[in-house]
């Protein structure tokens, strides 16, 4: 630095600067020397070395907050799909049963239907007196 200091092209414009406005030459120069004393200070490798560490802390907690959120909405889709497959379950049995009762009802209305035909078929006596056989299949006696 004190090279570039020492070369007449910079003294002859310290000179006609320093002359004319001394003051924001000499902040100027000041603030660059701290910037320059500053980067080489332990204090301030300390400070960015926490820094970094604090960003490295923030960054490990939100990787842990997405990766448990993201546990509980896996558990919440293992969840519903069980609970899916558990109505499936249901349902198939369900239609299993109904359709076993709608093959019994389906026989037994056979059945009457064949009983019906039966007692259609059969000839009504001339008084139109009711037979033994209906007589005996009245529920009100």
């Amino acid at each position: 630095m004190s090279a570039l200091l020492a070369t007449p092209l910079v003294k002859g414009a310290l000179r006609i600067l320093g002359f004319t406005i001394p003051i924001p030459v000499i902040i100027l120069l000041g603030a660059l020397a701290w910037v320059q004393f500053d980067k080489s200070s332990s204090i301030r490798q300390a400070v960015n070395e926490r820094v970094k560490e604090m960003v490295a802390g923030a960054e490990i907690a939100a990787l842990e907050t997405q990766l448990d959120a993201q546990a509980w909405i896996a558990a919440r889709s293992t969840e519903a799909a069980r609970e899916a497959d558990r109505r499936r379950v249901v349902e198939a049995t369900a239609r299993i049963n109904l359709a076993a009762r709608l093959a019994a009802i389906q026989t037994e209305n056979e059945i009457l239907n064949d009983d019906l035909a039966d007692l259609l078929s059969r000839p009504v006596a001339g008084d139109c007196a009711v037979d033994a056989d209906v007589l005996g299949r009245l529920r009100s006696k």
